[in-house]
């Protein structure tokens, strides 16, 4: 402690009487290891009592230098840190003209401190019953650590609002009372408004009235339950009375303290131009159907009449095919010892032509009723009804040796009398196609299951054909083979490929030279996920 001033009795007295205590070393530790700078000194300046951090934060003691010395002694400065601070303006010369100084921020640049710091310096005079001055009391508080918390506060917090201002989408946030209390100018520019015009106004000033219902049970949610909302599809209004179609996600926000609920923030993106996009997406698909359907009507109409068309021609040339067949027999029974042999010839190629003809208009024709007949969907035991093909088949040519194998329980929901014409087509032509193989194999069943439905297939070991040609296969009187190979008029296929397609199906084949062909097919596809 430094030495006492004589010129001050009674101060003295008392800063001697603070350490005559029963405690007097503990008191004396806690005053000179105290964190804020301590002193007590008489009417003319001179310490009576300076703790360990004054001497620390002024370096010598006060006795070095007057009062009006203060500042320049011991590095006092303005708060901006270059200004030397008046001696006369610090907070310890005014109380020492019996003033109740106000608390003064300082900066203190010394040889103890030489790169400063920043003070907080509270001073007060000290009187005797009497009121005379006996003195004054300082206490110097170190504010740097707060100084550099709030600077850097402040940093934070300026960074946080560039990034706030600069960002993409909109901020809003609201109060207890869904009052605005901030937007960012994102948020601001999408409605048409300045922040300043939106702040203090009720959220539902901006939203469409019709999603009002909507926005207070999202608000509702957060008060009560504390649950985030997401809003899509939200629209707000813009200032100029047109809609602003947004995605909100929004949060409560709570009293750290009491956890009670303060407000809301919410992120506002503008969806507007997806809107429009999807708008644009839905008119384009509408017309696209629409002209689908045209079309498709269009086609449909062109199908029938072309297929009432052809069901007319084949049904009138009957009439005059079988006066042509009749009258080539007649000749051949009645007149044929007046014809030679190359006459007898040419009647027997007419009643050939006519045969063919024949089959060609029986081919026709029910070509035209498998797209002119109603679907009776049921279930149709498909297993059962390759057998009794396999059986009737094996009737036709009984020395032939043919071996069926037909997969057991296969039942399928279809209409029973077409999906008889595509078996009896396709294991017909299976049967056709083995008739030169010794020992033919014939097979019925399905593929192993993928997920997506049978897939059914009738495989063969007979001729087959070149892949090269695939796409003739279920053409309209297409064929892969002459006449003279293997009969048929080409209508087959066509009809099994109109029969699965009106079964929302697919058919193919698969094949290879002298090796045999493979024909799949599938049913109800489209109602298969």
């Amino acid at each position: 402690m430094t030495a006492p001033s004589p010129q001050n009795p009674p101060l003295q007295a008392l800063a001697d009487s603070i350490f005559q205590v029963q405690h007097q070393p503990l008191l004396r530790a806690f005053l000179d290891n105290s964190s804020e700078g301590l002193g007590i000194v008489d009417p003319k300046g001179h310490p009576l009592y300076m703790n360990v951090r004054v001497q620390q934060i002024l370096g010598i003691g006060l006795a070095d230098a007057r009062p009006e010395e203060w500042s320049e002694r011991y590095g006092v400065f303005y708060p901006d840190s270059e200004t030397l601070f008046p001696s006369e303006k610090l907070p310890l010369y005014r109380a020492l003209q019996g003033e109740q100084a106000a608390d003064q921020e300082i900066f203190v640049r010394n040889a103890i401190i030489p790169e400063g710091r920043h003070f907080l310096a509270r001073a007060w005079p000290v009187r005797d019953g009497e009121g005379q001055l006996l003195g004054a009391i300082l206490i110097l508080r170190d504010t740097e650590i707060e100084r550099r918390a709030e600077a850097e506060r402040r940093r934070t917090e300026q960074r946080f609002q560039r990034i706030v201002e600069a960002a993409q989408e909109g901020l809003w946030t609201l109060d207890a009372q869904s009052r605005t209390t901030y937007v960012n100018r994102h948020a601001a520019g999408m409605l048409g408004y300045s922040p300043e015009e939106m702040v203090g106004r009720h959220v539902l000033e901006f939203v469409d009235p019709a999603d009002h219902g909507q926005a207070l049970q999202a608000i509702e949610r957060q008060q009560r339950q504390g649950l985030n909302s997401l809003l899509d599809d939200f629209k707000f209004v813009r200032k100029d009375g047109t809609f602003l179609w947004t995605k909100v996600s929004a949060c409560p926000v709570h009293d750290d303290s009491n956890g009670q609920y303060t407000g809301s923030l919410a992120i506002v993106v503008d969806i507007t131009r997806r809107r429009e996009a999807e708008e644009q997406v839905r008119r384009l698909n509408a017309e696209l159907e629409r002209r689908i359907a045209e079309r498709t009507a269009q086609l449909e109409f062109s199908n029938r009449e072309l297929e009432a068309f052809a069901y007319s021609v084949a049904h009138d040339l009957r009439a005059p095919l079988r006066s042509i067949s009749s009258f080539s027999l007649a000749l051949t029974e009645d007149c044929a010892g007046q014809l030679d042999a190359t006459g007898q010839q040419y009647l027997q190629r007419i009643r050939a032509s006519a045969h063919r003809m024949a089959e060609l208009i029986d081919g026709i024709l029910a070509l035209s009723r498998v797209n002119r007949a109603e679907l009776v969907v049921k279930d149709v035991p498909l297993s059962d009804m390759a057998r009794s093909i396999s059986e009737q088949i094996q009737r036709w040519k009984p020395g032939r040796t043919v071996n069926f194998r037909i997969q057991e329980g296969l039942v399928a929901r279809g209409d029973a009398q077409l999906l008889l014409l595509v078996l009896e087509n396709l294991m017909g032509n299976a049967w056709k196609f083995t008739r030169d193989t010794p020992v033919a194999e014939i097979e019925f069943g399905t593929l192993p299951r993928t997920g997506k439905g049978h897939i059914y297939f009738v495989r063969d070991n007979g001729a087959g054909f070149d892949m090269e040609y695939q796409k003739k296969l279920f053409g309209v009187f297409q064929r892969l083979h002459t006449q003279q190979e293997f009969e048929g008029h080409g209508v087959g296929l066509a009809t099994v490929q109109r029969i699965i397609r009106r079964h929302a199906g697919r058919v193919w084949g698969e094949g290879r030279v002298g090796e045999g062909a493979t024909f799949y097919f599938t049913l109800h596809e489209e109602s298969v996920s």
